[in-house]
């Protein structure tokens, strides 16, 4: 179990990794600091080669690519750099932690994923859950689409996210062309 000083430093690494890491690598990333969890808990030997302050970081690097070779390579560059970077500053006893904490934030992420689509016409049960699953799979997670109709877009559709919005209708097109021209 992390102190409450480890915990802070594991949620710090936790959310950096969250930040850099694509959507679509979530899964990848969660699932692989979670067998290096599975191997910690498991290998003492593992666990002694990582804190013991005799073994060198070149060493300890080794050991810590030996593993992840094992566990069919590194997912992605910035989980090798995140672990690295811990094991390199002796501080691998949080990857647990970190792992905990990353699992968190995807879940959290992915909760909020709620979407509003606005067609310009009303569109069919197929159109919406082709965009359903094309949405799922660029956002890397679940998504729940509200679905409006606004006859004033012309055509296309819009797509919000909170406070971001997507615009590919004719009517925001023809805006932001007015907008180009009048500048």
């Amino acid at each position: 179990m992390a102190s409450g000083r480890q915990e802070k430093v594991a949620k710090r690494y936790a959310r950096a990794l969250f930040e850099v890491t694509n959507p679509q690598d979530f899964d990848a990333t969660s699932h692989q600091l979670a067998r290096f969890t599975q191997v910690w808990g498991a290998s003492i030997e593992f666990r002694d080669s990582m804190l013991n302050p005799r073994v060198s970081d070149s060493q300890r690097l080794s050991v810590v690519d030996g593993v992840a070779q094992a566990l069919g390579g590194w997912v992605n560059e910035p989980t090798k750099k995140m672990v690295r970077a811990l094991v390199e500053l002796r501080k691998a006893q949080i990857v647990p932690s970190v792992s905990t904490i990353f699992a968190q934030l995807v879940s959290e992420y992915r909760k909020n994923l709620a979407l509003e689509v606005t067609f310009a016409q009303a569109a069919n049960d197929d159109v919406v859950s082709g965009l359903k699953g094309r949405l799922s799979q660029a956002l890397g997670g679940e998504v729940a689409l509200s679905v409006k109709t606004d006859p004033a877009l012309l055509g296309g559709l819009t797509i919000r996210l909170g406070d971001k919005l997507l615009d590919r209708s004719v009517a925001g097109t023809l805006q932001r062309i007015a907008t180009q021209l009048t500048r």
